[in-house]
């Protein structure tokens, strides 16, 4: 009898060693510090307000916009076709095959860099590709999209062109249609305003 309840010692010791030295199965696919910290210093992660507000103008279909601010926040103004996940749900199950298509272009935003920041960490840790942080969050998209601020006279053909771009951009997100003058010999591009989709709980 005492030999069995000391094979039965041994076994549940040896369980115990085994569970404390065996890694956590969910924490395989996480990455490594030293990856999130290369990736942290890596500025192809941000991406500018002018881009996003081309990559939507031109309905890129590989656009997943992507508000991290609350649902009050979100409801009130966010950008055209955004979904809406919360920071603190932004690891939740159900959110994880829209995160996870490898064929979009995530774009995270918050008011400033803060929040989004944050998601960035949380998902590019769980492994998530391409994702990116507009950067200035909407504070930036309000300064150089929705009220961008005229060139000085002598500013270069390149700021001039830009804020062309801007204005056109600013009415097609305001409503109506506006011509923005581009170096593309004489012929104006046409920025046209595109339909309001309406903004639905959950953003999806």
């Amino acid at each position: 009898m005492k030999k069995a309840y000391y094979i039965m010692a041994v076994f549940l010791l040896l369980l115990g060693i085994g569970l404390v030295i065996l890694p956590d199965r969910e924490h395989y696919d996480e990455a490594s510090p030293r990856e999130l910290l290369s990736d942290l210093r890596n500025p192809s992660r941000f991406i500018s307000t002018d881009k996003v507000a081309e990559m939507i103008i031109d309905q890129d279909p590989t656009l997943l916009l992507v508000d991290v601010r609350d649902m009050y926040d979100f409801l009130d103004y966010s950008l055209p076709g955004a979904h809406g996940i919360p920071l603190e749900e932004i690891l939740m199950y159900k959110w994880v095959d829209s995160l996870s298509y490898d064929r979009s272009k995530i774009v995270l935003f918050s008011n400033s860099d803060i929040l989004a920041d944050q998601a960035w960490i949380l998902l590019k840790r769980e492994n998530h590709n391409n994702i990116h942080i507009m950067k200035g969050g909407l504070n930036c998209w309000f300064e150089t999209i929705i009220q961008p601020s005229p060139p000085a006279e002598t500013a270069a053909n390149e700021e001039i062109d830009l804020y062309q771009f801007r204005k056109g951009a600013s009415i097609y997100f305001l409503g109506g249609a506006a011509p923005v003058e581009q170096e593309t010999g004489s012929q104006t591009v046409i920025v046209k305003r595109k339909n309001k989709t309406k903004v639905v709980e959950g953003g999806c």
